[in-house]
């Protein structure tokens, strides 16, 4: 399980909009090369509802995750890889900051399962996984953060 939390001065509204606006993704963050709603085509982000379906290209691997819940303070997807050779529950979630008012608590992370999990939670790549969530994490920061100050169009 890998799992980041980050205070984001801008409210949890903000955050999701910045969380679900895919296309601009390349603009702000590496974590993924792109997010695309593929089931039903057409539908808005923030419409998505369970039973959904995304693909989601990052370095070296593609995925075709499942909406499980889009919330106002919850985000999910089920994804797995070739072979079973892993999946996860990954969430964002946008809750009230109890430090920062008017803020927001980000937290990331992903609950993996299948055979090799295990260079995820105890091997090799866990410590490039947790910082690939962290880099997503401080990159929505300085995102959500500008966006809110008007010195990022979204």
């Amino acid at each position: 399980m890998v799992h980041v939390e980050v205070e984001i001065n801008a409210s949890p509204t903000e955050v999701r909009a910045v969380v679900l606006d895919f296309p601009s993704y390349p603009e702000w963050q590496t974590f993924a090369k792109s997010i695309t709603i593929i089931s039903p085509p057409d539908k808005s982000p923030n419409l998505l509802e369970p039973g959904d379906k995304l693909r989601a290209e990052f370095s070296g691997v593609t995925v075709e995750p499942i909406i499980e819940s889009n919330t106002s303070s919850e985000f999910r997807w089920y994804g797995r890889g070739a072979l079973n050779a892993f999946s996860g529950h990954h969430y964002f979630e946008y809750l009230e900051s109890k430090s920062m008012p008017g803020g927001t608590t980000f937290v990331h992370g992903e609950e993996y399962m299948g055979w090799l999990t295990f260079i995820f939670e105890r091997g090799p790549m866990s410590g490039s996984v947790r910082g690939m969530f962290m880099g997503y994490a401080e990159d929505l920061e300085k995102r959500a953060e500008g966006v809110k100050g008007g010195g990022v169009s979204s």
